[in-house]
Order: structure tokens, then C-alpha cells, then sequence
């Protein structure tokens, strides 16, 4: 079989010492004698797990001793509905909206809070937002952003930079690929499928006074859920397994130091390319808000969009289609994409710009 050359937006490429210790595990855990497909959630077994995973945040990320780490099922889109419901009764919240996953959260906020306010940034510069002298979330108790938005190809990555002091972010796309400080953050979250494992778990970094409890039913009550350790229910066991690994790989790599550089420098790299071939490429994107994490354009002439898909795929490189929504190409470049798999893309790409002149 062929190489593959995963640059896909997600689920993401594994690292394949990562992948090779999964295998082992799967057949006989820690010479147990049974898979960790089969541990219990209530074992020492997965307790050392979720106590490895917390170690590892403090190392990776610096917690703040009063973030709390809370594991749960769902996905990015299950926090639309817990997080409106766990901000109180009297509690205002924002939504600063720059891409299609924020405008998805203030939609589904909006119908749980009605007076979900939209301070909309698809139409309007982004630097408006990011200026101190901008006093108009201090109309809201909470704002959420999303950090980086897959399909326009946007970060946001100096969201420490807003003027309001109670964030929610969004960061599913581009958590564990650079370092920041929790100054003027409430409250994180991230699937785990981009840079810090497989589908099935989502990260959640609470800070403590958020936990301002509720009526909510168990799984909507973030404060039982967080109380409760990761276990209040069955969950997700060996996608936390696997976040365990891709979290003590990224420690042995450099930490968010070493994924920070690189990610600076392969997106870097690309989005020169680009630039200095215009007259066969574009990027669209405002150059202070290009994402690190995927990097979307498209080609002047449009049928060498589809040639270029294909001919990716003859190589062995595969997800670079753009989102079917906006179409073009889109790379992402999430941790696990090492330099030899970011070379091999950038000769091919290369190559067929001279072919395609």
C-alpha cells in the first residue's frame, strides 16, 4: 500500500508511535491480560488514566489551580446547549461571530436565551473587536468566541487582546498548538479530533467560580459533571485512553512551544507560496487573522480546484478539499503533520503550478 498523507480537517492524523502503543494496549493492557476496550470507569486502571491526563494538562498548559479539567461526551456542538444553560438565569451572554461553528453557536444560544446578543465580525473588520477602546461587550455578563473557524480559515489567535474578562471559547481546531494565558478566560472547550486525539471526547478547562450550579438535570449541570471527576456516567474510556497518549507524545516533542513554532512555520511557509504565486492562487483571508491551523484557498482558475483534489489523491495526499460549502482547497495543519509529510505537500503543490501555468 501506498503512503497516505493525512491533511484532513478532522478527524486528524495520529501520530504512528501513538497508533503502534493504541494496538498494544488493545490486545493486552499493561500486561493485565484485557484490551482497554474493556477497562471500567470506576477501576484504578482508568482512575490512573484521568490522573495522567491531568498531570499532563498542568505540564502542557499551565492550569491556573482554580481550572478545573472536565471530560465529557458530545462534541463541540453539545456545549451549545450546556453552556446557556449554565450561566444563570440573570446572565447576559455575547457571541462574537467571524465564521460558520460561531454563527452555529449563537443560533442554537439564541434559542435557550433569547436575548443572546450578536456582535457579528463576518461583515465588518476584525480589528473593530480587538481595540480597547471598544467598551460594547461590557454590555453582556459572557462573551464566546470560537478561536479558529476550519472552513473561512480564521483565528483569533489574540483573543487575550478583547475587553471583557469572561470568555467562553470555542477551541476545537487549534487547542494544544500554542501557548496563552487564562487571564480573561471562564471557560474552554475542544474535541479532541484535531490535535489532541480521536473523535469521542471533548476537553472542558472550567474556572472554579463559573461553577455557579443550577437545577439543570445531571447531564446538563455542569457543576455535578465537574464535581463528579469526568465519571458522573459512563464515559467516553478509550478516547480518553488515546487522548492520554497524544498528550505524553506532545510532552516528548516540546510541549506547545515545539507544536507553537511549528505550526508558525509551516503555515507560514504555505501562505508565502501562495502570496508570491497569486496570479494562479488565492487566499482571501485578512493577513492578521490567517489561521495557523487551515489554511484555505483557491485556485484563479476553477477547474484546477477539482484537478488538484484529484491528482492529491493519485499522490496519497488526502483532505484537502475545501468545506463543501465554500468549495477550494483547505490544509490543515494540526500536530501531527511533521515535516516530511508538510515537504511532500509542498512539492507536490509546487509542481503542479508549473504544470498547470
Amino acid at each position: 500500500m501506498n503512503k497516505i498523507y493525512n491533511f484532513s480537517p478532522g478527524p486528524s492524523k495520529i501520530n504512528e508511535g501513538v497508533i503502534k502503543e493504541v494496538q498494544k494496549s488493545i490486545e493486552n493492557y499493561k500486561d493485565t491480560g484485557k484490551s482497554v476496550l474493556e477497562i471500567s470507569h470506576r477501576s484504578k486502571d482508568f482512575e490512573e488514566i484521568l490522573e495522567g491526563i491531568n498531570q499532563n494538562f498542568q505540564t502542557l498548559f499551565g492550569l491556573p489551580d482554580n481550572f478545573k479539567v472536565l471530560l465529557l461526551q458530545g462534541g463541540a456542538t453539545f456545549q451549545n446547549s450546556l453552556i446557556p444553560l449554565n450561566i444563570g438565569i440573570e446572565n447576559s451572554i455575547g457571541c462574537l461571530v467571524n465564521g460558520t461553528w460561531g454563527q452555529k453557536t449563537y443560533e442554537d444560544f439564541s434559542k435557550i436565551k433569547k436575548e443572546t446578543v450578536l456582535y457579528d465580525a463576518k461583515n465588518q473588520p476584525l480589528d473593530t473587536f480587538f481595540n480597547s477602546d471598544f467598551d460594547e461587550f461590557n454590555k453582556v455578563d459572557y462573551l464566546h468566541i470560537t478561536s479558529n473557524e476550519t472552513i473561512e480559515g480564521i483565528q483569533l489567535k489574540n483573543f487575550n487582546k478583547l475587553n471583557h474578562n469572561k470568555l467562553f471559547i470555542d477551541m476545537s481546531s487549534d487547542f494544544g498548538s500554542y501557548k496563552f494565558d487564562f487571564d480573561n478566560i471562564n471557560y474552554i472547550y475542544a474535541g479532541a479530533q484535531k490535535n489532541m486525539g480521536i473523535p469521542g471526547v471533548t476537553v472542558c478547562l472550567i474556572k472554579d467560580s463559573f461553577l455557579i450550579g443550577d437545577e439543570n438535570p445531571s447531564y446538563l449541570n455542569l457543576k455535578k459533571l465537574t464535581n463528579s471527576g469526568s465519571v458522573l456516567n459512563t464515559p467516553p474510556t478509550f478516547s480518553i485512553y488515546v487522548m492520554k497518549l497524544v498528550t505524553e507524545w506532545m510532552i516528548r516533542s516540546g510541549g506547545l512551544e515545539y507544536f507553537e513554532e511549528k505550526s508558525k512555520r509551516q503555515s507560514g511557509l504555505l501562505y508565502d507560496f501562495i502570496d508570491n504565486n497569486s496570479s494562479q492562487v488565492n487566499c482571501k483571508v485578512d493577513k492578521n487573522y490567517r489561521s495557523n491551523s487551515n489554511v484555505v484557498f483557491s485556485f484563479i482558475k476553477d477547474t484546477d480546484n477539482e484537478n488538484f483534489i484529484k491528482l492529491s489523491s493519485e499522490n496519497g495526499i488526502i483532505g484537502v478539499n475545501g468545506h463543501r460549502s465554500v468549495g477550494g482547497i483547505r490544509v490543515s495543519l494540526f500536530n501531527s503533520i511533521d515535516d516530511e509529510m508538510f515537504e511532500y505537500f509542498m512539492d507536490f503543490f509546487k509542481q503542479f503550478l508549473i504544470e498547470n501555468k
